[in-house]
């Protein structure tokens, strides 16, 4: 019978032991390209602890746990308590944890065969399947992740998030209550809620660091913003052979930003023969870095996504050769399957900002052009003519590439894919094993799994409430920077 068919690459050979595979001198060889460094260091992605750190999967940090607990209620002569629900988040456990750091790891090659978990292995694979230990040094991040990176990445989000906030408060104050100017407050505001999602994502991500319980540890799908969990998932994609992966996507993300500001800047500053103030020059900068962060967050989300699809490649040829070992395989299952959970949450709630954003951009720029054309015959200045078409022709093209981009990233509105992908190659091992019970198991821990998520249906009504609202437009000034540029055109011609 034919093996079954992985998700796109070859099915590695069986890892040797966790110890017998490191491979001395070799830290030069294993650095990761510097433009992944300097990617997170834009975002303000880093850590305020190390964040390359010993690791164990969860029934060795659950064992450690328990048995911490029974020595102090010994030494208390107390009752042991139950564990506490939040302590044994599984996300919690395995990034926000305060273990000790891997510096001299390399160097331990006495470990005993008793102490050695080959699911704890599993947590330091590589992109061929191989257990490969690392620390900070080897990968090039030390020199990144310096003291009080942790605060300066919180205080410059906080100033980003502060600059939103005004250029957010601002036009809405200034445009509350005036009917003729409810689409311009709607362009805006689309604007600024998409500049917004990164930093305020961010800040979140932050924040479940900083504080392990209560609230914040319901934000798990803020752990994909941690340096720690990116760090892991770099490790399945060879990156000191092979670079970061798709490099188009890269420059795209980026590329298009400046393509798009640069258009932008030309219109109200060239175009539109507008002042230069040193306000609009800030206003330009800022625009640029906000929007160059959305870029960069597009490619981060395919780099996790290229990430999973090597490593549930080397997962199932894990579980196709350790057929029959229960404990083992659901082990390196339950910490799969736990990251990529975290990930597809990250996507459909990125989603849910993204998709009525979109429909919004849409339905005002379509309002705004069919609006513009009956009041085109009453504007006869030709500047004022061309400064609408550019900004039409802008308004259009950011929300195209922006759709485009988004869905290039994580392949589609959501990423449950890769998880149905999965399943189904699952069920085909299934088919052909010699241990019935034991695949059963398996695929009745994938049944138990989430299958979907309740915010898509939430943007889904803030969707049809923008189209509604689409609808609902009169009486609205259409033309721009008719004031500021001191073009002579009065209100009564430009409103319809």
């Amino acid at each position: 019978m034919e093996s079954t068919p992985l998700l796109g690459c070859n099915a590695p050979t069986k890892p040797p032991a966790f110890w017998d595979s490191l491979v001395p001198g070799t830290h030069e060889r294993r650095r990761w390209p510097h433009i992944l460094w300097f990617i997170l260091k834009f975002l303000n992605l880093y850590y305020h602890d190390r964040v390359v750190m010993t690791r164990k999967c969860h029934i060795c940090r659950v064992k450690d746990y328990i048995e911490r607990k029974r020595r102090v209620s010994f030494a208390r002569r107390t009752i042991m308590s139950p564990p506490r629900t939040q302590t044994m988040d599984y996300l919690i456990l395995a990034y926000e944890g305060d273990e000790k750091a891997t510096d001299d790891i390399t160097s331990c090659n006495s470990i005993s065969e008793q102490e050695r978990c080959e699911v704890c292995d599993f947590l330091w694979w590589n992109s061929e399947g191989v257990p490969e230990v690392y620390n900070e040094e080897d990968i090039g991040v030390a020199r990144w992740n310096h003291r009080g990176s942790g605060l300066l990445s919180v205080f410059l989000l906080l100033l980003a998030a502060s600059v939103l906030c005004y250029n957010g408060i601002v036009p809405f104050i200034s445009y509350w209550a005036k009917p003729y100017q409810t689409l311009y407050l709607m362009l805006k505001t689309t604007l600024i809620i998409f500049i917004s999602t990164f930093p305020l994502l961010s800040l979140c991500s932050k924040i479940r660091s900083f504080s392990r319980s209560g609230l914040a540890s319901r934000f798990s799908w803020a752990t994909v913003l941690n340096v720690r969990y990116l760090i892991v998932r770099g490790q399945f994609l060879n990156l000191p052979q092979k670079g970061l992966p798709g490099m188009w996507i890269l420059v795209l993300s980026v590329g298009y930003v400046l393509i798009i500001q640069g258009y932008r800047a030309a219109i109200f500053l060239y175009i539109s023969e507008c002042h230069i103030t040193p306000y609009t020059i800030a206003t330009t900068i800022a625009g640029i870095l906000f929007c160059e962060m959305w870029g960069l967050l597009t490619y981060i989300v395919f780099f996790i996504r290229t990430s999973f699809h090597s490593q549930l490649d080397l997962v199932l040829a894990y579980l196709k050769e350790n057929e029959g070992e229960e404990r083992k395989c659901r082990g390196v299952l339950l910490a799969t399957m736990a990251d990529l959970l975290c990930f597809e949450q990250f996507c459909d709630l990125l989603s849910a900002i993204i998709f009525p954003c979109l429909v919004l951009a849409v339905v005002t720029n379509a309002t705004r052009d069919y609006l513009l054309s009956e009041v085109d015959c009453v504007i006869e200045d030709p500047l004022i003519r061309n400064v609408q078409r550019n900004i039409s022709w802008l308004g259009w093209t950011e929300t195209a590439s922006t759709a485009v981009i988004y869905l290039l990233a994580p392949g589609g509105f959501q990423a449950n894919y890769l998880r149905d992908q999965f399943f189904i190659n699952l069920i085909h091992l299934q088919a052909e094993g010699k241990f019935p019970r034991f695949w059963r198991r398996l695929v009745d821990d994938m049944k138990h799994l989430e299958s979907g998520s309740g915010i898509i249906l939430a943007s889904l009504v803030f969707s049809v409430i923008g189209v509604y609202g689409g609808f609902e437009f009169h009486d609205q000034i259409v033309v721009h920077l008719s004031k500021s540029c001191g073009l002579n055109i009065s209100t009564s011609d430009v409103c319809i």
